[in-house]
């Protein structure tokens, strides 16, 4: 019997060092005016599996997936078993005019799906009105951020310094530094150095995070204070 060697074969036919653009196609005629300027849209059957909604919505719209549910035979018919599309949502003001998207079931168990923020997202077809949606990561999400907030010896406060977030009020008390202005987390990663000594060096001292994004740290009772800098770590997204 003899051996098939696939290499040759896809190589013979073509396929060999070639990528393909799976997305060619006419443009998405009809789809992104109806999103965009007239008011609510439907996705027909035979919409292009890649959306792309720009510019102002206006107000907020509805986005209804029942009609692409609809596949007839002289369009593939079986083609709802894999069936997804991939909508890449970049409004102006998708933050204040939300778009929202519903089946005839649920999306995610859910009768709607809500976007108020620019993103891109892949909805799958699951089963008859019912389809499932994935949020995929944009540029600027988890974005890190690195803080420095300084502090005295006469910051200290009953052997403590307290380094702020933002708040509601902002303004540094007795005994408080910062705001350091990160997204509120229960925690973060904490350096302190100690710039009374010579040279400088990182020193431990006992860190308590709050949930309201506040860094406490704590020395020994018998440590002098000192001059430092709260060394931060976080985020500035909500993840």
């Amino acid at each position: 019997m003899a051996v098939m060697n696939y290499s040759t074969i896809f190589a013979s036919a073509g396929f060999a060092g070639e990528s393909f653009d799976i997305c060619q196609g006419p443009a998405n005629t009809g789809v992104i005016d109806v999103l965009l300027s007239v008011g609510n849209g439907q996705l027909q059957e035979g919409t292009p599996h890649v959306l792309i909604s720009t510019g102002a919505l206006g107000a907020a719209r509805i986005l209804t997936l029942d009609a692409m549910e609809v596949e007839t035979i002289a369009n593939g018919g079986q083609a709802l078993n894999g069936r997804f599309f991939y909508l890449s949502v970049q409004n102006s003001d998708i933050t204040s005019n939300s778009l929202t998207v519903s089946g005839s079931t649920s999306i995610n168990g859910q009768p709607t799906f809500v976007i108020d923020n620019a993103g891109d997202f892949i909805f799958h077809f699951v089963s008859a009105g019912v389809w499932r949606v994935n949020s995929l990561p944009t540029p600027g999400q988890e974005a890190a951020v690195f803080r420095r907030i300084p502090f005295f010896t006469t910051d200290w406060v009953n052997n403590q310094i307290t380094c702020i977030a933002a708040g509601p009020t902002p303004t540094p008390g007795t005994g408080e530094v910062g705001p350091h202005n990160m997204t509120i987390h229960d925690g973060y990663l904490v350096q302190i150095l100690n710039q009374s000594l010579t040279p400088h060096e990182y020193v431990d001292v006992e860190i308590h995070q709050a949930v309201n994004g506040d860094i406490t740290i704590v020395k020994a009772p018998l440590a002098p204070a000192f001059d430092g800098t709260f060394l931060l770590s976080g985020s500035l997204d909500g993840i």
